[in-house]
């Protein structure tokens, strides 16, 4: 039985009436200040008039270092012309170093409810949520971090019903309320989800079988194998699907669970889009020696072939989002037939598959004299018989006396005990192995097991994990 599809298609626009603004806008153009809300109507009239054609190829890539440079002096301006201080919805990254002001992106606040709405359908057209589920969402509010509101309205938006949990709120307290409120899905990022879970699994047998869990649906950041199987341990016959998002984007697509369960030993992610919300490009890495270039003859690549991600927002007319290189490393892909027998025709002819490898395609770092790919010490962190949920490498100053020239490699690690793991001294010694750590360099490593996430380091915003940090660099 295939979901009827509700997709509002007026809350996307129209990409030659979004270039027609873009043309007007700082962020492309040399104009001052963006347009406010009441001066639209006018720039497109004027623009429908007009004989010009605006073409998509005829922007230039739109790069982070740029459009935050212009960002920074809009936000500050506070001259009454300036459009970007006026009706705007503000959100913030929520990854980063851990330190620092988070950067932040302006969008219309009424385009903002417009995209949740449609992004809510999104998920209901995939079956993720819908009418009938009552989800708790566990993501973060606070400083100016905006998850909590955002996933609580996406969810809304797919018919779904919301508890908030508050950042207060203790883990028993959580579980008291999914039981009394008989809560059938919980969300959060995966490393929320992963720390509830594990306290769940404490639990005695008959407090677990009060609750009624059968969806979890996480966001920020990969799940691993190890934490996709932990996760079914827990609770039985669950769906764990994902959405992604970014604060310039917004939320753009979702992986249902069924794609979810395909890819979880991979090393990436499926993620449905629609092409009436979302124009993706793929463009082949060379792009990123031409940060400076105002224009490139490099092409697209064709479906199937990986390389950079790069996005046009159908969603964001006021302050648009054109050709904006995201840093995910990606490839598109038609829709499997799985999925689409399941999605009404009318949605399925529009969707498409955006499948996500990360952000760490050249991240790397040296450790007595030792290079390391990081995407090679992912891979590794990902041995499902290593159990590891969770991990954090700081790279630091021994006794962290920038003077000191010995360089110290900490590793903390919280990881499950579920059959078919190797023990701990087991894993110490496939992490020592993994690390090239000996007699010689030993007293400069150093490992860390964790009982629980409140050890990590986290991001000042969005409280994730951050799974590298080079405090040599601070």
């Amino acid at each position: 039985m295939t979901v009827t599809s509700n997709l509002n298609v007026t809350n996307s626009f129209d990409l030659s009436d979004v270039l027609a603004i873009a043309s007007v806008h700082p962020f492309y153009s040399s104009t001052p200040y963006p347009p406010k809300s009441e001066d639209l109507p006018i720039l497109l009239a004027k623009h429908r008039k007009s004989t010009i054609d605006f073409k998509l190829s005829s922007f230039p890539l739109t790069w982070k270092e740029a459009l935050y440079k212009e960002i920074a002096r809009l936000t500050t301006d506070r001259d009454p012309r300036n459009g970007y201080r006026q009706e705007t919805y503000i959100s913030t990254t929520g990854g980063g170093s851990g330190k620092g002001s988070p950067m932040v992106f302006a969008t219309d606040s009424q385009e903002t409810r417009q995209q949740r709405a449609a992004i809510g359908s999104h998920l209901r057209s995939c079956g993720i949520t819908g009418p009938g589920d009552w989800i708790m969402t566990m993501h973060v509010s606070g400083h100016l971090y905006r998850a909590l509101d955002l996933m609580a309205e996406v969810l809304e938006g797919s018919g779904a019903t919301v508890l908030c949990a508050g950042s207060q709120m203790e883990q028993d307290q959580m579980v008291d309320t999914l039981i009394e409120y008989r809560v059938n899905g919980i969300a959060g990022d995966a490393g929320q989800i992963m720390q509830l879970s594990r306290y769940i699994s404490t639990l005695s047998e008959d407090k677990r079988r009060q609750l009624l869990i059968n969806k979890v649906i996480y966001t920020s950041e990969p799940m691993t194998p190890a934490q996709h199987s932990f996760l079914n341990s827990v609770f039985p016959d669950l769906a764990v699907s994902s959405v992604i998002g970014s604060a310039e984007a917004g939320p753009w697509a979702a992986s249902p669970a069924k794609l979810t369960e395909t890819t979880k030993a991979e090393h990436y992610a499926n993620f449905v889009y629609d092409q009436r919300l979302m124009h993706l490009e793929v463009f082949p890495f060379a792009i990123e020696d031409h940060h400076d270039s105002c224009t490139i003859d490099i092409q697209p690549l064709p479906d199937g072939e990986k390389g950079l991600l790069v996005q046009t927002s159908l969603q964001r007319m006021r302050h648009p989002l054109i050709r904006y290189v995201c840093g995910d490393v990606c490839s598109l892909h038609p829709l499997p037939e799985s999925i689409k027998a399941e999605i009404s025709p009318e949605d399925a002819s529009h969707y498409k598959i955006a499948r996500v490898y990360g952000r760490d395609r050249r991240i790397s770092f040296d450790w007595y004299g030792e290079y390391f790919e990081f995407p090679v010490v992912q891979e590794a962190m990902r041995t499902k018989s290593w159990g590891i949920l969770q991990y954090q490498i700081i790279r630091r100053y021994d006794g962290g006396d920038k003077n000191n020239l010995g360089i110290v490699l900490e590793l903390r690690v919280l990881r499950h005990n579920e059959p078919g793991t190797i023990t701990e001294e087991g894993l110490t010694r496939e992490l020592r192995k993994l690390f090239w750590v000996f007699e010689n360099n030993e007293e400069l490593f150093d490992l860390r097991y964790l009982s629980d996430y409140a050890g990590f380091v986290r991001s000042t915003t969005g409280r994730k994990v951050i799974n590298f940090i080079d405090q040599t660099q601070d």
